[in-house]
């Protein structure tokens, strides 16, 4: 796991913060964000689904952190890998926000969606106030609901 931890890649960074969503999960209700920033984190995660939605890919890029670009260097790159491991996100049928948690300059911001299968997810997003006062998307972590919406 040091190995990993201590890792400069881009993909080793990118599963740290998976680990780290994971175990942040569980600490979801703590601090509920309020506010501003609760209005901004969540124009943020709308504005990049709805840019999935009409195929605005220059705008969906735009809301990722700038570690995500790191990662992901081109647009086609970053959408490549969200329509083949976040499908239910880049076209949902609907989604409704749920709790939320603030810690310093990073939110957990939880989000339940429903693809156009009626399987229903639960979507965890991390978010990191940049230095120009914006939020940006740093990881999601996406869990399957059992059953499917009415």
């Amino acid at each position: 796991m040091a190995g990993v931890y201590a890792s400069k890649s881009p993909l080793g960074r990118l599963l740290i913060t998976v680990l780290l969503t994971c175990v942040a999960f569980s600490a979801l209700a703590d601090e509920p964000l309020q506010g501003e920033d609760r209005a901004a984190v969540r124009d943020v995660i709308d504005g990049q689904i709805q840019a999935f939605r009409v195929d605005d890919h220059q705008s969906a890029y735009s809301f990722a952190a700038p570690s995500v670009r790191e990662a992901f260097p081109t647009e086609e790159m970053f959408i490549t890998m969200v329509r083949n491991q976040y499908q239910p996100l880049y076209r949902p049928v609907s989604y409704t926000f749920g709790r939320s948690s603030l810690d310093d300059d990073e939110v957990l911001q939880e989000l339940l969606v429903t693809d156009a299968n009626r399987q229903l997810w639960q979507v965890v997003y991390t978010l990191v106030r940049q230095q120009d006062k914006s939020w940006k998307i740093t990881n999601v972590m996406m869990l399957p609901y059992k059953g499917i919406s009415a």
